[in-house]
Order: C-alpha cells, then structure tokens, then sequence
C-alpha cells in the first residue's frame, strides 16, 4: 500500500483478517467485527481507519459487503479445504469463520473519489483479471519456471510466449474453434 501511494497510485485490495492493525484517529487499535456484524445480506458499508508508518498514522477506507447465507457457506468451505490442505486438518477459528461472512477491501480511494459499490465492484472486476492469469498460469505451467537467473527466466518466459502466440495465430488462420466441428456434429 506504501509503495501504491509513494508512486502516487492508489490501490484496492482485499482485506483478510490480521494482515495488519487497524486505529481510529485517536491512535486506539479498532476491531473490525464490531463495525461488520449490523450489516444484513447484502448491505454496504464503508468507514476510514488509519494503519502504522514510519511517518505515523496513514488513512485507509475499508469498504465492506456482508455476503449471503450460500456465499457464505461455499466461503467456509473454501476455507475448510484450505485449512485442510495448508495446516493439516487444523479448524477453522471463530474469528476467521466470522471474517468469512464479508467481503473487505482496503482503498486509498476516498468518500468523494467513488462509493462503495463502486469501490466493491472495482475489486470484483480485478479478482476476475486475477483469475484470467491464474488460468494461463496453469494452462502454461507459468508457475513453475525451471530456472532461478534473470536472464534465463526471461528466455524461459518469452518461448512461452512464442508458443502461445504461434498457438494464438493457428487458430486465427483456422477459424474459430468448434467442438461440434471437430466431431463431425453440427
């Protein structure tokens, strides 16, 4: 977020329970939940809180949407699996079972920059940014770069490049892809 601002960017980001402290204008450390638990499915809410620097106290908007019931249910088991996967079966706390019920994101936008909903949908279309890369990812084994120098990297990573564009351009020249075609069905 420092780096986001000293570039004079600004930034929306998920908020996960405890990645770092939050404070009212007073400097007394505030708790999120207390703020979170009126909202009803659906409802929106917004507030500035301040995080630690070098320099002091540095605002932060946290816009917050509590999900609904299903939502919540497939968020908590997500969760579960991760827990299960990454912590060997450890539970689920109470309080990450409570951060589960919203989705909370932190933004150097203002009140007068955009609105919440703006704010929330903002992060949504990002997430779906995100998940078009982890795909490519996946389908390219991008994650698993074979070599730890630079410049070998970079070679690496432009013949994955080359591939997809000479896959790209097949396709291009071909026609679009159908599977009906590719079977004989219409």
């Amino acid at each position: 977020m420092e780096y986001a601002r000293e570039c004079g960017a600004d930034y929306v980001l998920r908020l996960r329970a405890g990645a770092f402290n939050l404070y009212n204008a007073e400097g007394e450390k505030q708790e999120l939940l207390p703020w979170l638990s009126p909202l009803a499915e659906y409802e929106m809410a917004s507030r500035v809180f301040y995080y630690k620097t070098e320099a002091g106290y540095t605002p932060v908007r946290v816009c917050a949407m509590r999900k609904d019931a299903e939502s919540e249910r497939a968020g908590l088991k997500r969760l579960k699996k991760e827990r299960q996967r990454k912590h060997g079966g450890k539970a689920v706390s109470e309080r990450q079972s409570e951060y589960n019920k919203y989705i909370i994101v932190a933004t150097s936008l203002g009140e007068t920059d955009a609105a919440t909903k703006a704010i929330l949908e903002l992060y949504r279309m990002r997430w779906q940014i995100e998940l078009v890369f982890k795909r490519l990812k996946s389908l390219f084994h991008y994650g698993d770069i074979p070599v730890k120098l630079d410049a070998s990297a970079r070679a690496w990573f432009y013949g994955k490049l080359l591939q997809l564009s000479a896959l790209t351009e097949t396709l291009v020249n071909n026609g679009r892809f159908s599977p009906c075609e590719q079977s004989g069905q219409e």
